[in-house]
């Protein structure tokens, strides 16, 4: 669980990084080169911001694994079912198909963790 989310984490924060503080990110970040303009700009930062919030509350979930442990699966879910639903936007909107990969894999994983939670099987 805790690899996974740290992963989570890492991604999230690494992308917010590059769109909120590096100039010309969009040439790093697969999808975003292509873009020009106020309008662009401006989406780039609102990409990196919200990047920055997923990964703040995956932070929240790690912080709460020990403490709260259904609440961090819940977590988890709810990261699995936005990263499914990102791949499904770049895979239909994005040239570049490596965003989508990586964030299918990452619902992948995380619902995989999901799934095979402590308790998730009724006996009997």
């Amino acid at each position: 669980m805790v690899i996974i989310l740290l992963l989570h984490i890492i991604v999230e924060a690494v992308v917010g990084f590059f769109f909120l503080f590096v100039p010309n990110a969009g040439d790093i970040i697969p999808g975003f080169g292509d873009g020009e303009g106020s309008s662009h700009y401006l989406l780039m930062k609102m990409y990196g911001l919200a990047a920055f919030f997923l990964a703040a509350i995956g932070v929240g979930a790690y912080l709460k694994r020990l403490t709260d442990v259904a609440l961090t699966y819940q977590i988890m879910l709810w990261l699995a079912i936005f990263h499914f639903a990102m791949a499904g936007i770049q895979l239909a909107y994005n040239p570049d198909q490596r965003a989508s990969l990586l964030h299918l894999l990452l619902g992948l994983f995380l619902v995989g963790v999901y799934i095979r939670r402590p308790g998730a099987r009724m006996e009997g």
